[in-house]
């Protein structure tokens, strides 16, 4: 009598027939599985980043403004140059906006560079070119920007006497930049057709007047304040500690803690305050005034 199959044989035969059939090929190893049968597809590649706008496009040569690149896709971006210069502060407020402050012009004279964004060392898209206009606009710009122009002795404006043959050229300097910035000239402090004035031309002669005239708002600041100087403020130096100035020159940039100088007599544009007071007068006294941000 021929031997029977119990049914629950066959149902897990089947069973297992089944489940073969559906992960593994006719060698018992899986099958690919194609499109539709739940592969996922390849990602899509990450949109670009660009740049749509910015604005503003105009600023003053000492900079400090900020500016704002919209578009999509800048989360990455680290850095943003203006023409030669890099801008500071680079900040990602969203995937869509970034923000940058202006740095000062070249040597504080006007100038246009394009404006171009960097995620890593990749220059972001732009949807058409965007430049950056630096003008001078304001006081401290017209300060900065005359004495950069005449800071050296090829380039000292000869509408003024040199008074470096009579002991030095450096308050003179100082005064014509104070002049451009909109400093008004009066009877005690001048330089006309008639002649100037002691206090135009002579160091100790302007520290007092600015000291007897408090209300012209120059505020002194001892060498311990310097964290509170900008651009454009005066720096006086005692070379030789009598309580009398032999020197003055102007702020000409600050970088963190390092103050530079711009002046005549040992003509200099970006001369270090710390040098001068340490390695080139060592024991020198330096004090300041910081301009009035009126003028």
């Amino acid at each position: 009598m021929p031997r029977r199959i119990a049914p629950t044989l066959i149902v897990t035969v089947v069973a297992v027939s089944l489940l073969a059939g559906c992960t593994a090929g006719s060698n018992g190893v899986s099958a690919p599985a194609t499109l539709g049968q739940g592969t996922p597809r390849a990602s899509a590649t990450p949109a670009a980043a660009a740049v749509s706008k910015v604005s503003p496009v105009v600023g003053g040569v000492t900079g400090g403004t900020t500016i704002t690149l919209t578009g999509s896709n800048l989360g990455a971006v680290d850095r943003v140059k203006i023409g030669r210069q890099d801008a500071t502060d680079v900040k990602v407020v969203s995937d869509s906006k970034v923000t940058a402050v202006v740095p000062r012009s070249v040597d504080y004279q006007p100038a246009s560079g394009d404006v171009v964004a960097y995620a890593g060392s990749k220059a972001v898209s732009a949807a058409a070119t965007a430049s950056y206009t630096w003008k001078v606009s304001s006081g401290v710009d017209r300060e900065m920007q005359y004495a950069f122009a005449h800071w050296n002795a090829p380039t000292y404006n000869a509408s003024y006497l040199d008074f470096n043959s009579v002991g030095g050229d450096c308050q003179n300097f100082v005064s014509q930049a104070l002049d451009a910035r909109g400093l008004a000239q009066n009877d005690s402090w001048h330089y006309n057709s008639s002649g100037h004035s002691e206090t135009w031309g002579y160091a100790p002669a302007f520290d007092n007047y600015l000291k007897a005239n408090p209300s012209l708002g120059f505020t002194p600041l001892t060498a311990d304040q310097r964290s509170q100087l900008s651009v454009g403020d005066l720096a006086y130096f005692d070379w030789n500690n009598n309580d009398v100035p032999d020197h003055v020159m102007i702020v000409s940039a600050i970088d963190g803690s390092k103050i530079s100088l711009v002046g005549h007599n040992l003509d200099y544009d970006y001369r270090d305050l710390d040098t001068a007071i340490t390695k080139d007068h060592p024991g020198a006294k330096v004090w300041f005034y910081k301009v009035p941000a009126s003028l």
